[in-house]
């Protein structure tokens, strides 16, 4: 973990008056105008339960994992969830600091996605399998597996590395509201057997889904 760089993000937050590591992974954060917490930082191609388990009593408000490419399994955001601690990747805990509640603290790509499909009036649950693949279960009983990736112009090439990185999805979800989706990349979710929507046509989607 490169902490010489996330010294340097840290103390040029304008947020923070000071801070120091606990541990290897743990560190207090002191805030100029509201309370500290105390936040843990992971370097993991994959957060699991067993990354966040210890932690769990070290009176973290806040599980980020450094390295932009890294992925949280469905089961650690569970524990982080149950346990009232805010988790993600790294822009977590920099929002973390300006807010009264840092447990409170989301990715808002993740979020808007979750809360607009968990509202939707014909999806049962929702979960995660890894925190960019959420699985739908649709009242019809079916069970959609939804990736969720953030690109302006989403190409071929982009379905084809999210299929590598998340492995077997039904739907594509673009999350980033500018751009397009080029012609290449639903030909590329076809041959894979998926679909690629923005966030309105996957909610008229699962609107139509019927039993068949």
């Amino acid at each position: 973990m490169n902490t010489v760089l996330i010294n340097k993000i840290i103390s040029e937050s304008q947020d923070v008056q000071s801070f120091k590591w606990l541990s290897d992974n743990v560190i207090e954060i002191s805030r100029k105008e509201i309370s500290g917490f105390r936040a843990a930082i992971l370097s993991k191609s994959v957060v699991t339960t067993e990354d966040v388990s210890p932690l769990l009593t070290q009176g973290v408000a806040v599980i980020v994992n450094f390295p932009k490419i890294g992925m949280w399994s469905g089961d650690a955001i569970d524990v982080c969830e149950k346990n009232d601690i805010a988790w993600g990747r790294f822009g977590v805990l920099l929002r973390a600091f300006g807010m009264d509640d840092p447990q409170n603290s989301v990715d808002p790509e993740i979020n808007f996605s979750r809360r607009a499909l968990s509202q939707h009036s014909k999806v049962a649950d929702l979960g995660f399998i890894l925190d960019h693949l959420l699985k739908i279960r649709h009242e019809t009983g079916k069970v959609l597996r939804v990736a969720l990736v953030y690109e302006y112009d989403l190409s071929g090439d982009d379905v084809r590395r999210a299929r590598e990185r998340l492995g077997k999805f039904d739907f594509i979800l673009k999350t980033n509201p500018n751009g397009s989706i080029l012609k290449d990349a639903h030909s590329a979710a076809e041959s894979i057997g998926a679909k690629v929507y923005p966030i309105g046509d996957l909610m008229r989607h699962l609107a139509k889904l019927n039993d068949n």
